[in-house]
């Protein structure tokens, strides 16, 4: 198709141009530049569209540009190929320097030791909560007690950090001016863990010198295995007095406990002592059973007299000697009836009689019973308190291992760091990216 001169000015605008297309910021910058309205540019535009020659020419260029990119792809094979011996001496030469740089940098080994789950031991924390865990409630309380996090905390902790760094003069070793950045230094060669089968590993990191002669590589592997078997000690030493300590604040808590349940126990005993002499209480049951006993022989004699009365009182004088002999006996009949119910008619019958008064017997049965059952409290707090002190003071002074190590530290014979194979697979890689980059854009070639 013929197109004008205009329409081939605005073709070659857009072949300079290709984003005044959609682009109407652009087209309206292009289109003052070029001393034409936005319009005009958009509506010739159209046209090429319409005629089909504008998608002509962007599938011409679509195709010179792939065109061109396998040209380049083409020629970048025979360039390479051409500088295969530069290539493979830049590569050798980086393979070189980096077997040099693996082999000389200083070697890590490692020693580690395994420790056994610590369980937590029966003293008299735990024997009251186990005794609490026979109530009814007891099972809504937790009745694990690990103690790793508390091991791994202690093995964390500044205080044996810093009995290691002064120990095997640490910040000498690892070059550093201050204890500061030599507790982050052990930290960083020090890991501790709790594996997944509840068993804690200690492991211990120690460098040699460059190029790791003989005597650096023996005194790395002495200074991990000596350092690893030190935290162990430590750890024991320093979860020993924690224990110790706890230990020693149970029992001061428990003896003052117990010496203040000797002084109820005392006073429960004299308070019942002091009660069974003031009211006579031998044996309360048995007691009241002889006071009624007595008073219904009492009431027996006084209605058999009431009986001989009323004969005697149809038969005799009023006045006859026997019967006034039967009423004074009911009259003092009646008073040992009323002492032993009541016991008001004589001051010290309380004290003096063995037979308790029948109306205090309930009274004085509930008050019995409330004795009774203080100083069976008070005893059994005794039996308890007494066991949970002994049971105190021998944990207190006993001095057994807190800590079973299942594996104790070995010397290490393989390192653990670097890995030179990784290492010198990686410096390969990148030789190889950077010598091909180098030798394309020393060509000039744009992929």
């Amino acid at each position: 198709m013929k197109l004008t001169p205009h329409e081939k000015t605005i073709l070659e605008l857009i072949s300079k141009h290709p984003d005044i297309v959609d682009n109407p910021s652009a087209r309206k910058l292009i289109a003052k530049q070029y001393g034409f309205t936005e319009k005009t540019l958009r509506n010739r535009i159209g046209d090429l569209k319409k005629y089909g020659v504008l998608n002509q020419s962007k599938n011409k260029s679509d195709s010179q540009e792939l065109q061109s990119h396998e040209t380049n792809l083409m020629q970048i094979i025979p360039l390479l190929w051409k500088s295969r011996f530069s290539i493979i001496k830049n590569i050798f030469i980086v393979s070189l320097v980096t077997i040099l740089f693996v082999f000389s940098i200083p070697k890590r080994y490692t020693s580690s030791a395994l420790l056994m789950p610590p369980t937590s031991e029966s003293g008299p924390a735990g024997s009251i909560m186990g005794a609490l865990s026979n109530l009814p409630f007891g099972g809504l309380m937790s009745q694990t007690n690990d103690e790793s996090l508390s091991i791994l905390a202690i093995l964390k902790s500044r205080t044996i950090f810093e009995k290691v760094i002064q120990r095997f003069d640490l910040m000498k070793i690892y070059q550093v001016p201050n204890i500061d950045k030599a507790l982050i230094a052990l930290a960083n060669n020090t890991a501790f863990n709790v594996e997944e089968e509840g068993t804690i590993s200690i492991s211990v990191s120690a460098d040699t010198d460059w190029f790791h002669y003989p005597e650096s590589e023996q005194r790395a592997k002495n200074l991990c295995t000596d350092m690893a078997i030190y935290f162990t000690q430590q750890l024991d030493i320093i979860n020993k007095s924690l224990k110790t300590e706890q230990a020693s604040f149970h029992r001061e808590f428990i003896g003052e406990r117990y010496r203040q349940n000797l002084v109820d126990l005392k006073r429960a005993e004299d308070s019942l002592r002091i009660f069974q002499e003031k009211h006579k209480m031998v044996a309360l049951p048995e007691q009241t059973t002889a006071t009624i006993e007595a008073a219904a022989a009492l009431k027996a004699q006084m209605l058999s007299n009431e009986v001989k009365l009323g004969v005697m009182l149809g038969a005799l004088n009023p006045t006859h000697p026997d019967i006034e002999n039967i009423k004074k006996e009911n009259s003092e009949l009646s008073k040992k009836m009323s002492e032993l119910e009541y016991g008001a008619e004589i001051i010290d019958y309380k004290q003096s009689s063995l037979f308790p008064v029948l109306a205090d017997v309930p009274e004085l049965g509930v008050e019995l019973v409330r004795l009774k059952r203080e100083v069976e409290i008070q005893n059994t707090l005794f039996v308890f308190l007494t066991q949970q002190y002994e049971e105190a003071k021998i944990k207190e002074a006993k001095d057994t291992p807190t800590i079973q190590v299942l594996d104790y530290p070995q010397k290490p014979f393989q390192k653990s760091a670097p890995k030179r194979v990784i290492i010198l697979i990686i410096c390969l890689f990148i030789s190889t990216f950077v010598n091909v980059l180098f030798i394309l854009y020393r060509s000039e070639l744009k992929i």
